[in-house]
């Protein structure tokens, strides 16, 4: 668990109650029962190193020993998640952005885009058990509003 005293820990889901686990390294988006799994405790923290008005935040799961980082490919920008520790980047924010995401508040919900990909969102699927991705801001039948739920 990361030891830092402005650590959180959020159970996220989807706008259709869908939850965020981990399956064979992957963090997936549906409903972790059916996969016999639990939701993942998502530690979030701050980049200290980027504007604050843009909410920008790590988001580190199994304690904060592997963070969600986006990655250059020929198709644009991809998620995955590295072995990096999530105080390690709360100290070095600066040089960390493509491990963050800004928060955007919609109300109760959020969108989460990717800092080093402005107009890129966490996305979920439509259909359960799948990989979250990042996508276009403009793509019509994305997931990409989330609930936080506070955890211990």
């Amino acid at each position: 668990m990361c030891s830092l005293p402005m650590a959180r820990y959020y159970i996220i889901k989807d706008a259709d109650q869908k939850a965020l686990y981990v399956r064979d390294s992957q963090l997936l988006v549906g409903h972790p029962d059916a996969d016999n799994r639990c939701a993942e405790k998502i530690c979030i923290l701050p980049n200290r190193g980027l504007d604050r008005t843009n909410f920008p935040i790590f988001l580190g799961i199994q304690g904060g020993s592997r963070c969600l980082a986006c990655v250059e490919t020929g198709d644009g920008p991809s998620l995955q998640l590295e072995d990096a520790n999530i105080e390690d980047l709360y100290k070095n924010g600066e040089q960390a952005t493509r491990f963050t995401f800004f928060q955007r508040s919609l109300g109760p919900t959020f969108r989460l885009e990717a800092a080093a990909w402005p107009g890129w969102f966490l996305c979920g699927s439509a259909e359960p058990q799948q990989p979250i991705r990042l996508t276009k801001e403009s793509e019509p039948s994305a997931c990409t509003e989330f609930y936080f739920e506070q955890s211990r």
